[in-house]
């Protein structure tokens, strides 16, 4: 059935033969129009833009590493749409180009075009056709929210203007609100891919010229490869004037003089002498800088294992070395490390004899602390504690 017109003729969407169709297609049959020049030559307009957008690619300025102000944006997408029922035509893929212009650091206005040739859901269309041309016109700010070093997410937000040619149930344009959202990867300084997600909307509207335009909704996926420019800014030199001399000022450190004290040496657990500083008051200064030993930290202490603290020591125990029990004989001493040797452990403290001496040994020394040790004897008639 067909549309009545003010001139007394109608048109149809799948007319009989005879009826006259508004818009494109209202040529006679046989006509050059008849055989769907977007059918045979849209292609070919799609493959001479991305020939010339791979031709700029190649000879426009390098891109920068962040997206600011003044950048430019050049690539080439495809599209996979899913129609609203209302429409009358299958899903079906598209391919096209995109371009933007960053009028903030990582917003930008950009437009997306793509072609596609979706068939009838309900074929033959007029003049027996299976497909129409579906254009797809994007406009939208674009916003980059980086959250890696080479990955951002993308969020737009705009009009979308669909052109249908050879219309099925739908007047030939409309337009209506929006969206994105996708992410975007960068493989280098000049390209990166992004993926994405959209949806557009389109209002009804009864006073379209022809067929009146129902309300639909549209949703897609697109995939495509951007190249990234923008300009060179000239580097300014700027000439200051030369600073005034440098005035050098030559500071000497005097270390300040050590305090005094008389150098005596001590043995050590590990079997060690060092040299320690006893001053007139009868405190003790240790190393470099000799610092007293009393201002040393719980966590400074000497090298080696001692018996001072340790229970066995503290009761008065005997030291059972090699089967042989020895008891403590005498009182504290001092020793030089030169003349004894290491020869055993008892109690997790190091047990020394006397250089030269044969075993089994008849006298033992333990550390009790830095520089003062303990006999034990074999000699139970020794007196002992003096």
């Amino acid at each position: 059935m067909g549309l009545p017109l003010q001139d007394g003729t109608s048109s149809c969407l799948v007319p009989p033969p005879g009826c006259r169709m508004l818009g494109r297609g209202a040529e006679k049959s046989g006509s050059p129009l008849t055989q769907s020049p977007y059918h045979s030559g849209g292609f070919m307009k799609v493959r001479y833009i991305l020939a010339l957008a791979a031709a700029a690619a190649l000879l426009l300025p390098e891109m920068a590493t962040a997206q600011r102000a003044g950048s430019i944006e050049l690539g080439a997408v495809g599209n996979y749409l899913l129609y609203d029922d209302e429409i009358g035509i299958e899903n079906a893929p598209g391919i096209g180009g995109r371009a933007g212009l960053y009028i903030l650091p990582n917003l930008s206005v950009e437009v997306d075009w793509t072609y596609a040739e979706p068939d009838l859901t309900d074929p033959p269309g007029y003049q027996g056709r299976t497909q129409v041309v579906h254009e797809l016109i994007q406009t939208r700010l674009l916003y980059n929210l980086w959250f890696g070093e080479n990955t951002a997410l993308l969020l737009g937000g705009g009009y979308t203007y669909d052109n249908y040619s050879t219309p099925r149930r739908l007047a030939a344009r409309g337009g209506g609100p929006g969206g994105l959202v996708g992410l975007r990867y960068r493989f280098s300084e000049r390209f990166s891919m992004r993926l994405e997600g959209i949806g557009y909307y389109v209002s009804a509207d009864d006073a379209t010229v022809g067929i009146a335009r129902p309300e639909t909704f549209n949703l897609g996926a697109q995939a495509g490869l951007s190249l990234m420019l923008r300009d060179r800014t000239e580097t300014q030199i700027v000439e200051l004037p030369a600073p005034p001399p440098d005035t050098i000022v030559v500071e000497r450190e005097v270390e300040p003089e050590l305090p005094e004290g008389t150098p005596t040496q001590i043995c050590l657990a590990t079997g060690e002498n060092v040299t320690v500083y006893i001053t007139p008051q009868g405190d003790t200064l240790v190393g470099p800088r000799r610092v007293s030993v009393q201002n040393l930290g719980p966590g400074v202490a000497f090298a080696g294992e001692y018996a001072e603290g340790r229970s066995w020591f503290v009761n008065d125990e005997p030291v059972d070395f090699e089967d042989i029990e020895y008891l403590r004989s005498g009182g504290e001493v001092s020793l030089d490390c030169a003349n004894i040797m290491r020869v055993g452990e008892f109690g997790g403290v190091p047990l020394f004899a006397n250089v030269g001496s044969e075993r089994p040994f008849e006298t033992l020394y333990v550390p009790v602390r830095p520089g003062v040790w303990q006999a034990y004897q074999t000699d139970l008639a020794q007196v002992r504690g003096n």
